[in-house]
């Protein structure tokens, strides 16, 4: 993905959260009771948020604490299992994108400084192996209109969560919508130290497993020119991580708990694929047809590398008796 198309994605994820508010009541309202009005409300806000009322009522009646924070969690946890299948595709694509980074690396010294040429190789080499290079980015997609229905379910349930603890957060419905940042400096100068503090802990842990996440499903990606790609990814990913970190400053703490949890079974998720997948490398038995003929088409080809200098060695060596001789006929 180029600089441009990672800034606009960045521009457009900042966007939609930012604006993922509007068209809900500020206030808060009854969804129970309430109609919703328009498209957003009608098919993602009003859905999501009884569906957070009815796991609330459920765990209250069986008398479990911190119902509200607990239905957050076991809603995260039923949204991770519904997409478990595109999380699989996402790790075996970049798994795969890692095994076939010592071709992509021979293809660069190839070709040198002709970047068309690289890329027009990597993706045939990507086809080949029947690769796609943004399969990592299919549970993102699926996944963010869940959490902007998410943000506007949390702003729409408005006073219902007002009294939720949990835990050592004191409400999850806080900081509100219309407060922005400014939450910070007020606690902060009336001496609410502690309280300041149990609001910043889920932000932080958020940048935390969000850093760690993106080093385990993201493929590592030679440099190629200046700067180099992998300084690009790299710093995008940081860009990212902060941005996301920006973000939970702004929202309700409920939205951060669903956004952690997602993070961590993100994290679980991958660890449990990738042990699956030990005893047979992506090239080796455990590796697709597509992949696996990719992988001996790379060592083919290296090996004909090999046996083509072999050849211009011998020839050079030969060439170079011949002259020897003839000067000392001479």
């Amino acid at each position: 993905m180029k600089r441009k198309q990672l800034i606009l994605l960045l521009v457009l994820v900042a966007a939609m959260l930012l604006l993922s508010g509007c068209g809900v009541p500020r206030e808060g309202v009854d969804v129970t009771t309430t109609d919703p009005a328009g498209v957003w409300q009608t098919y993602f806000v009003w859905p999501l948020a009884k569906g957070l009322v009815w796991l609330n009522d459920t765990l209250a009646a069986a008398n479990l604490p911190y119902s509200w924070g607990f239905a957050i969690i076991l809603f995260t946890l039923a949204i991770k299992v519904v997409t478990f299948p595109l999380t699989v595709t996402q790790i075996k694509g970049m798994q795969a994108q890692k095994d076939l980074q010592p071709r992509i690396q021979e293809l660069q010294k190839k070709y040198g400084k002709d970047k068309e040429k690289i890329s027009q190789e990597q993706m045939k080499l990507y086809q080949e192996a029947g690769v796609n290079p943004l399969s990592g980015c299919l549970p993102m997609v699926v996944q963010m209109p869940v959490l902007f229905g998410l943000y506007s379910a949390l702003i729409a349930l408005g006073t219902a969560l007002e009294d939720a603890t949990f835990f050592w957060i004191p409400n999850l419905g806080f900081p509100h919508y219309t407060d922005g940042m400014s939450w910070i400096p007020q606690l902060f100068n009336s001496g609410e130290y502690l309280q300041l503090g149990s609001y910043l802990v889920l932000p932080a842990l958020l940048m935390v497993s969000q850093f760690f996440m993106q080093k385990m499903t993201t493929a590592s990606t030679p440099s190629t020119g200046e700067g180099g790609a992998a300084g690009m990814m790299g710093q995008m990913s940081t860009i990212m991580t902060l941005m996301f970190g920006f973000f939970t400053l702004q929202v309700p703490a409920g939205l951060t708990l669903y956004w952690v949890t997602s993070n961590l079974l993100q994290m679980g998720q991958t660890v449990a694929v990738n042990n699956m997948q030990k005893g047979g490398n992506m090239l080796g038995t455990g590796a697709t047809p597509a992949l696996a003929a990719a992988g001996k088409t790379t060592v083919s080809l290296a090996a004909s590398d090999e046996a083509a200098d072999s050849d211009e060695r011998k020839s050079t060596q030969n060439t170079s008796k011949s002259t020897r001789r003839k000067r000392r006929r001479k």
